[in-house]
Protein backbone atom coordinates (compact mmCIF):
# COMPACT_ATOMS: atom_id res chain seq x y z
CA UNK A 1 0.00 0.00 0.00
CA UNK A 2 2.93 2.46 0.55
CA UNK A 3 4.54 1.95 -2.61
CA UNK A 4 1.27 2.39 -4.48
CA UNK A 5 0.63 5.72 -2.60
CA UNK A 6 4.40 6.90 -3.18
CA UNK A 7 3.34 6.18 -6.99
CA UNK A 8 0.15 8.08 -6.83
CA UNK A 9 2.18 11.05 -5.01
CA UNK A 10 5.04 10.97 -8.05
CA UNK A 11 2.09 10.68 -9.86
CA UNK A 12 0.44 13.30 -9.80
CA UNK A 13 3.04 15.97 -8.67
CA UNK A 14 4.85 15.13 -12.44
CA UNK A 15 1.66 15.46 -13.56
CA UNK A 16 0.57 18.88 -12.28
CA UNK A 17 4.71 19.88 -13.16
CA UNK A 18 3.76 19.43 -16.82
CA UNK A 19 0.91 21.07 -16.98
CA UNK A 20 2.53 24.42 -15.41
CA UNK A 21 5.89 24.14 -17.47
CA UNK A 22 4.02 23.33 -20.80
CA UNK A 23 1.07 25.69 -19.68
CA UNK A 24 3.86 28.79 -18.92
CA UNK A 25 6.35 28.13 -22.15
CA UNK A 26 2.83 28.20 -24.25
CA UNK A 27 1.89 31.94 -22.20
CA UNK A 28 5.89 33.20 -23.25
CA UNK A 29 6.27 32.21 -26.27
CA UNK A 30 2.67 33.62 -27.32
CA UNK A 31 3.46 36.61 -25.27
CA UNK A 32 7.12 36.85 -26.23
CA UNK A 33 6.03 36.48 -30.18
CA UNK A 34 3.25 39.11 -29.97
CA UNK A 35 5.44 41.51 -28.08
CA UNK A 36 8.18 40.97 -31.15
CA UNK A 37 5.47 41.69 -34.11
CA UNK A 38 3.91 44.50 -31.97
CA UNK A 39 6.95 45.95 -30.76
CA UNK A 40 8.19 46.34 -34.59
CA UNK A 41 4.91 46.88 -36.32
CA UNK A 42 1.58 48.95 -35.59
CA UNK A 43 -1.42 48.12 -33.90
CA UNK A 44 -4.08 49.65 -36.29
CA UNK A 45 -3.28 50.39 -40.11
CA UNK A 46 -4.65 52.98 -42.89
CA UNK A 47 -4.16 52.46 -45.84
CA UNK A 48 -2.92 55.83 -47.98
CA UNK A 49 -2.37 54.28 -51.49
CA UNK A 50 -3.34 56.28 -54.19
CA UNK A 51 -4.45 59.00 -51.65
CA UNK A 52 -3.34 62.83 -52.39
CA UNK A 53 -0.66 64.35 -49.75
CA UNK A 54 -2.82 66.46 -48.33
CA UNK A 55 -5.45 64.06 -47.65
CA UNK A 56 -2.94 62.12 -46.16
CA UNK A 57 -1.80 64.65 -43.73
CA UNK A 58 -5.90 65.07 -42.50
CA UNK A 59 -5.97 61.44 -42.05
CA UNK A 60 -3.02 61.71 -40.04
CA UNK A 61 -4.41 64.97 -38.01
CA UNK A 62 -7.83 62.92 -37.25
CA UNK A 63 -5.47 59.36 -36.18
CA UNK A 64 -3.79 61.64 -33.83
CA UNK A 65 -6.97 63.27 -32.31
CA UNK A 66 -8.79 59.62 -31.83
CA UNK A 67 -8.60 58.69 -28.37
CA UNK A 68 -6.90 55.61 -27.70
CA UNK A 69 -4.02 56.35 -30.68
CA UNK A 70 -0.60 57.03 -28.86
CA UNK A 71 1.37 57.10 -32.02
CA UNK A 72 1.01 57.93 -35.94
CA UNK A 73 3.92 57.46 -37.96
CA UNK A 74 3.39 57.19 -42.26
CA UNK A 75 5.18 54.08 -43.48
CA UNK A 76 6.42 52.88 -46.99
CA UNK A 77 7.15 48.67 -47.25
CA UNK A 78 8.97 47.28 -50.31
CA UNK A 79 10.62 44.18 -51.11
CA UNK A 80 14.57 44.82 -52.21
CA UNK A 81 17.75 42.46 -52.71
CA UNK A 82 20.66 43.15 -50.19
CA UNK A 83 24.04 42.54 -51.17
CA UNK A 84 27.68 43.47 -50.01
CA UNK A 85 31.35 41.74 -51.35
CA UNK A 86 29.33 39.09 -52.95
CA UNK A 87 27.18 38.15 -50.29
CA UNK A 88 23.31 38.61 -51.14
CA UNK A 89 19.93 38.34 -48.98
CA UNK A 90 16.41 39.26 -49.97
CA UNK A 91 14.92 41.58 -47.21
CA UNK A 92 12.19 43.85 -46.57
CA UNK A 93 12.14 47.23 -46.81
CA UNK A 94 10.73 49.72 -44.67
CA UNK A 95 10.95 53.44 -45.20
CA UNK A 96 10.00 55.33 -41.79
CA UNK A 97 11.11 58.56 -39.98
CA UNK A 98 14.10 58.71 -38.08
CA UNK A 99 11.74 60.45 -34.92
CA UNK A 100 8.85 57.48 -35.50
CA UNK A 101 12.12 54.78 -35.24
CA UNK A 102 13.22 56.50 -32.24
CA UNK A 103 10.10 55.90 -30.60
CA UNK A 104 10.02 51.84 -31.41
CA UNK A 105 11.98 51.10 -28.20
CA UNK A 106 12.04 47.29 -29.03
CA UNK A 107 14.51 48.65 -32.01
CA UNK A 108 16.38 51.86 -30.76
CA UNK A 109 17.14 50.49 -27.17
CA UNK A 110 18.48 47.12 -28.55
CA UNK A 111 20.91 47.98 -31.34
CA UNK A 112 24.72 47.53 -31.39
CA UNK A 113 27.07 49.27 -29.32
CA UNK A 114 28.57 50.95 -31.97
CA UNK A 115 25.10 51.80 -33.65
CA UNK A 116 23.72 55.20 -33.63
CA UNK A 117 20.50 56.95 -35.15
CA UNK A 118 21.90 60.21 -35.12
CA UNK A 119 21.20 61.65 -38.66
CA UNK A 120 19.66 59.19 -40.04
CA UNK A 121 17.13 61.13 -41.66
CA UNK A 122 20.19 62.89 -43.53
CA UNK A 123 19.80 63.35 -47.30
CA UNK A 124 23.32 63.81 -48.10
CA UNK A 125 24.91 60.43 -47.00
CA UNK A 126 21.58 57.64 -46.85
CA UNK A 127 21.88 55.31 -43.91
CA UNK A 128 20.08 52.40 -43.28
CA UNK A 129 19.64 49.84 -40.19
CA UNK A 130 19.26 45.93 -40.93
CA UNK A 131 18.92 43.58 -38.43
CA UNK A 132 21.68 41.34 -36.88
CA UNK A 133 21.53 37.85 -38.28
CA UNK A 134 20.98 39.99 -41.78
CA UNK A 135 24.72 41.74 -41.17
CA UNK A 136 25.77 38.30 -40.05
CA UNK A 137 24.83 36.98 -43.68
CA UNK A 138 25.93 39.71 -45.60
CA UNK A 139 29.29 40.43 -43.32
CA UNK A 140 28.34 43.60 -43.04
CA UNK A 141 29.08 46.32 -40.13
CA UNK A 142 28.57 49.66 -38.59
CA UNK A 143 29.60 52.08 -41.38
CA UNK A 144 29.84 49.28 -44.09
CA UNK A 145 28.42 49.99 -47.52
CA UNK A 146 25.57 47.69 -48.67
CA UNK A 147 23.88 48.17 -51.69
CA UNK A 148 20.03 48.01 -52.42
CA UNK A 149 18.38 46.81 -55.15
CA UNK A 150 14.84 47.25 -56.29
CA UNK A 151 12.35 45.28 -58.57
CA UNK A 152 10.49 48.13 -59.00
CA UNK A 153 12.50 49.98 -61.19
CA UNK A 154 12.18 52.57 -64.27
CA UNK A 155 10.90 52.34 -67.21
CA UNK A 156 13.13 52.55 -70.11
CA UNK A 157 12.64 52.46 -74.09
CA UNK A 158 15.08 49.04 -73.21
CA UNK A 159 12.55 47.74 -70.39
CA UNK A 160 11.65 48.21 -66.66
CA UNK A 161 15.52 48.76 -65.02
CA UNK A 162 16.07 48.35 -61.41
CA UNK A 163 16.83 50.87 -58.98
CA UNK A 164 20.15 50.47 -57.50
CA UNK A 165 21.29 52.36 -54.66
CA UNK A 166 23.68 52.60 -52.08
CA UNK A 167 23.77 52.84 -48.21
CA UNK A 168 25.42 53.23 -45.29
CA UNK A 169 24.52 50.97 -42.62
CA UNK A 170 23.68 53.17 -39.67
CA UNK A 171 23.75 49.88 -37.32
CA UNK A 172 22.61 46.52 -36.20
CA UNK A 173 19.54 46.06 -34.28
CA UNK A 174 18.37 42.35 -32.31
CA UNK A 175 14.64 42.05 -31.30
CA UNK A 176 14.59 38.58 -30.70
CA UNK A 177 12.33 37.06 -33.59
CA UNK A 178 14.16 35.90 -36.77
CA UNK A 179 11.80 36.68 -39.41
CA UNK A 180 12.75 40.59 -37.89
CA UNK A 181 16.48 39.95 -37.46
CA UNK A 182 17.42 38.13 -40.61
CA UNK A 183 15.35 40.29 -43.45
CA UNK A 184 13.72 43.61 -41.76
CA UNK A 185 15.55 46.68 -42.77
CA UNK A 186 14.81 50.68 -42.10
CA UNK A 187 15.52 52.98 -44.41
CA UNK A 188 14.78 56.62 -44.00
CA UNK A 189 10.85 57.80 -45.04
CA UNK A 190 12.33 60.31 -47.74
CA UNK A 191 14.65 57.55 -49.03
CA UNK A 192 12.40 55.36 -49.39
CA UNK A 193 10.20 57.45 -51.52
CA UNK A 194 13.20 57.67 -54.04
CA UNK A 195 13.88 54.31 -54.51
CA UNK A 196 10.42 52.86 -54.34
CA UNK A 197 9.43 55.39 -56.64
CA UNK A 198 6.21 56.52 -54.41
CA UNK A 199 7.00 59.96 -55.46
CA UNK A 200 5.37 62.10 -52.09
CA UNK A 201 3.16 59.42 -51.21
CA UNK A 202 3.39 56.59 -48.16
CA UNK A 203 1.68 53.25 -48.17
CA UNK A 204 0.22 53.15 -44.64
CA UNK A 205 -0.45 55.02 -41.79
CA UNK A 206 0.67 52.93 -38.92
CA UNK A 207 -1.14 53.90 -35.28
CA UNK A 208 -0.03 52.66 -31.82
CA UNK A 209 -2.82 51.89 -29.45
CA UNK A 210 -3.00 51.93 -25.54
CA UNK A 211 -4.79 49.21 -25.56
CA UNK A 212 -3.14 46.76 -28.70
CA UNK A 213 -5.31 43.55 -27.66
CA UNK A 214 -8.54 45.13 -28.40
CA UNK A 215 -7.93 47.89 -31.79
CA UNK A 216 -12.23 47.75 -32.69
CA UNK A 217 -13.19 50.77 -30.37
CA UNK A 218 -10.13 52.71 -32.52
CA UNK A 219 -10.93 51.07 -35.84
CA UNK A 220 -14.63 52.37 -35.16
CA UNK A 221 -13.48 55.30 -34.18
CA UNK A 222 -11.38 55.95 -37.46
CA UNK A 223 -13.73 54.98 -39.31
CA UNK A 224 -16.27 57.56 -38.32
CA UNK A 225 -14.28 60.03 -39.81
CA UNK A 226 -12.20 58.98 -42.43
CA UNK A 227 -13.83 58.33 -46.09
CA UNK A 228 -15.66 55.15 -46.71
CA UNK A 229 -12.70 54.12 -49.14
CA UNK A 230 -9.75 54.12 -47.27
CA UNK A 231 -9.03 50.57 -45.81
CA UNK A 232 -8.52 50.22 -41.85
CA UNK A 233 -6.79 47.09 -40.62
CA UNK A 234 -5.14 45.81 -37.15
CA UNK A 235 -2.38 43.35 -36.48
CA UNK A 236 -4.74 40.73 -35.89
CA UNK A 237 -6.21 40.88 -39.73
CA UNK A 238 -2.40 40.71 -40.61
CA UNK A 239 -1.36 37.90 -38.07
CA UNK A 240 -4.75 36.03 -38.23
CA UNK A 241 -3.28 32.89 -38.73
CA UNK A 242 -0.69 33.13 -36.36
CA UNK A 243 -2.96 34.20 -33.63
CA UNK A 244 -5.86 31.50 -34.01
CA UNK A 245 -3.26 29.18 -33.94
CA UNK A 246 -1.71 29.75 -31.24
CA UNK A 247 -4.94 30.00 -29.28
CA UNK A 248 -5.87 26.68 -31.06
CA UNK A 249 -2.48 25.18 -29.60
CA UNK A 250 -2.70 26.42 -26.07
CA UNK A 251 -6.31 24.98 -25.63
CA UNK A 252 -5.29 21.66 -27.46
CA UNK A 253 -2.12 21.49 -24.92
CA UNK A 254 -4.41 22.06 -21.55
CA UNK A 255 -6.94 19.88 -22.57
CA UNK A 256 -4.20 16.65 -23.29
CA UNK A 257 -2.51 17.24 -19.81
CA UNK A 258 -5.35 17.86 -18.12
CA UNK A 259 -6.73 14.21 -18.88
CA UNK A 260 -3.04 13.08 -17.99
CA UNK A 261 -3.45 14.88 -14.42
CA UNK A 262 -7.06 12.74 -14.29
CA UNK A 263 -5.64 9.67 -15.43
CA UNK A 264 -2.59 9.73 -12.77
CA UNK A 265 -5.60 11.07 -10.20
CA UNK A 266 -6.90 7.48 -11.10
CA UNK A 267 -3.79 5.72 -8.91
CA UNK A 268 -5.27 6.79 -5.43
CA UNK A 269 -8.44 4.47 -6.26
CA UNK A 270 -5.91 1.90 -6.86
CA UNK A 271 -4.66 2.67 -3.37
CA UNK A 272 -7.75 3.10 -1.60
CA UNK A 273 -9.14 -0.21 -2.46
CA UNK A 274 -6.45 -2.11 -1.54
CA UNK A 275 -6.61 -0.15 1.73
CA UNK A 276 -10.14 -0.87 1.88
CA UNK A 277 -9.70 -4.79 1.43
CA UNK A 278 -6.78 -5.20 3.76
CA UNK A 279 -8.34 -2.88 6.30
CA UNK A 280 -12.03 -4.53 6.37
CA UNK A 281 -11.50 -6.48 9.95
CA UNK A 282 -11.02 -3.03 11.31
CA UNK A 283 -13.92 -0.98 9.48
CA UNK A 284 -16.35 -3.76 11.02
CA UNK A 285 -14.68 -3.58 14.39
CA UNK A 286 -15.16 0.32 14.38
CA UNK A 287 -18.36 0.18 13.06
CA UNK A 288 -19.67 -2.49 15.95
CA UNK A 289 -18.08 0.32 18.26
CA UNK A 290 -20.22 2.72 17.01
CA UNK A 291 -18.98 4.75 14.22
CA UNK A 292 -21.15 5.86 11.62
CA UNK A 293 -20.78 5.79 8.19
CA UNK A 294 -19.94 9.04 7.57
CA UNK A 295 -16.69 9.17 9.88
CA UNK A 296 -15.68 5.66 7.71
CA UNK A 297 -15.88 7.95 4.36
CA UNK A 298 -13.99 10.64 5.81
CA UNK A 299 -11.40 8.39 7.54
CA UNK A 300 -10.71 7.08 3.85
CA UNK A 301 -11.34 10.17 2.05
CA UNK A 302 -8.83 12.20 3.99
CA UNK A 303 -6.37 9.29 3.23
CA UNK A 304 -6.80 9.65 -0.33
CA UNK A 305 -7.22 12.93 -0.85
CA UNK A 306 -4.02 13.62 1.61
CA UNK A 307 -2.53 12.14 -1.36
CA UNK A 308 -3.64 13.99 -3.97
CA UNK A 309 -3.47 17.35 -1.94
CA UNK A 310 0.91 16.65 -1.83
CA UNK A 311 0.83 15.72 -4.85
CA UNK A 312 -0.51 18.61 -6.20
CA UNK A 313 1.65 21.03 -3.62
CA UNK A 314 4.73 19.65 -4.97
CA UNK A 315 3.60 19.57 -8.65
CA UNK A 316 3.16 23.52 -7.86
CA UNK A 317 6.42 24.49 -6.03
CA UNK A 318 8.30 22.13 -8.77
CA UNK A 319 6.82 23.22 -11.81
CA UNK A 320 7.40 26.98 -10.49
CA UNK A 321 10.44 26.51 -9.51
CA UNK A 322 11.57 24.90 -12.87
CA UNK A 323 9.36 28.06 -15.53
CA UNK A 324 11.93 30.45 -13.00
CA UNK A 325 15.38 28.63 -13.97
CA UNK A 326 14.01 27.66 -17.69
CA UNK A 327 17.07 29.37 -18.88
CA UNK A 328 19.35 27.14 -17.28
CA UNK A 329 17.58 24.15 -17.74
CA UNK A 330 17.69 25.57 -20.95
CA UNK A 331 21.65 25.45 -20.68
CA UNK A 332 22.19 22.71 -19.00
CA UNK A 333 20.69 20.24 -21.08
CA UNK A 334 21.85 21.99 -24.59
CA UNK A 335 25.51 21.26 -22.86
CA UNK A 336 24.87 17.86 -21.89
CA UNK A 337 23.34 17.02 -24.89
CA UNK A 338 25.51 19.19 -27.59
CA UNK A 339 22.64 19.75 -29.57
CA UNK A 340 20.22 23.65 -29.72
CA UNK A 341 17.15 22.01 -28.38
CA UNK A 342 15.16 25.06 -29.08
CA UNK A 343 16.53 26.66 -32.73
CA UNK A 344 15.40 30.27 -33.30
CA UNK A 345 14.83 29.78 -37.27
CA UNK A 346 12.44 27.28 -36.46
CA UNK A 347 10.79 28.90 -33.47
CA UNK A 348 11.44 32.87 -33.81
CA UNK A 349 12.92 33.33 -30.65
CA UNK A 350 16.47 33.54 -29.47
CA UNK A 351 15.32 31.53 -25.95
CA UNK A 352 12.98 29.57 -24.37
CA UNK A 353 10.30 31.90 -22.64
CA UNK A 354 8.53 30.74 -19.84
CA UNK A 355 5.35 32.94 -17.99
CA UNK A 356 3.84 32.18 -14.88
CA UNK A 357 0.22 32.85 -15.30
CA UNK A 358 -2.06 33.14 -11.60
CA UNK A 359 -5.20 32.26 -13.51
CA UNK A 360 -3.21 29.01 -15.17
CA UNK A 361 -1.75 28.17 -11.74
CA UNK A 362 -5.39 28.13 -10.05
CA UNK A 363 -6.87 26.34 -12.90
CA UNK A 364 -4.56 23.82 -12.97
CA UNK A 365 -4.70 23.39 -8.84
CA UNK A 366 -8.11 23.27 -8.95
CA UNK A 367 -8.16 20.68 -11.88
CA UNK A 368 -5.98 18.28 -10.07
CA UNK A 369 -7.46 18.56 -6.39
CA UNK A 370 -10.58 17.88 -8.03
CA UNK A 371 -9.56 15.48 -9.37
CA UNK A 372 -8.00 13.85 -6.13
CA UNK A 373 -11.16 14.14 -4.32
CA UNK A 374 -13.07 12.75 -6.89
CA UNK A 375 -10.92 9.50 -7.24
CA UNK A 376 -10.72 9.04 -3.75
CA UNK A 377 -14.91 9.20 -3.20
CA UNK A 378 -15.50 5.40 -4.77
CA UNK A 379 -13.37 3.73 -2.22
CA UNK A 380 -13.92 5.91 0.84
CA UNK A 381 -17.95 4.95 -0.15
CA UNK A 382 -17.41 1.55 -0.52
CA UNK A 383 -15.87 1.66 2.78
CA UNK A 384 -18.35 3.24 4.33
CA UNK A 385 -20.88 0.69 3.15
CA UNK A 386 -19.51 -2.20 4.40
CA UNK A 387 -20.84 -4.67 6.27
CA UNK A 388 -19.60 -5.52 9.60
CA UNK A 389 -21.20 -9.04 9.84
CA UNK A 390 -19.43 -9.85 6.15
CA UNK A 391 -16.30 -8.65 7.06
CA UNK A 392 -16.00 -10.55 10.57
CA UNK A 393 -17.32 -13.99 9.30
CA UNK A 394 -14.18 -15.58 8.45
CA UNK A 395 -12.51 -14.07 11.03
Amino acid sequence: MALISIISFVGIMLAVTALIVVMSIMNGFRETLLSRILGVSGHVYVDTRGQLPEDVDAFIARARATKGVTHVAPMIDGQALASLEGGASGVYVRGIREDDLKSLTIVSQQMAPRSSLDGFDDPEDPKILIGSRLAAQLGAFEGDSVTLLSPNGSSTPFGVVPRRKTFTVAGLFTVGAAEFDAALVFMPLDQAQLFFGKGVGVDRLELRIDNPTEPLPVKLALRAGLPPDVIITDWKDLHQSLVTALIVERNMMRIVLMILVAITAMNIITGLVMLVKNKGRDIAILRTMGATRGAILRIFFLSGASIGVLGTVAGLVLGTLMCLNIGAIQAGIEFVTRTQIFNPEVYSLSRLPAKLDIGEISIVTVWALLMSFLATLPPAWRASRLDPVEALRYE
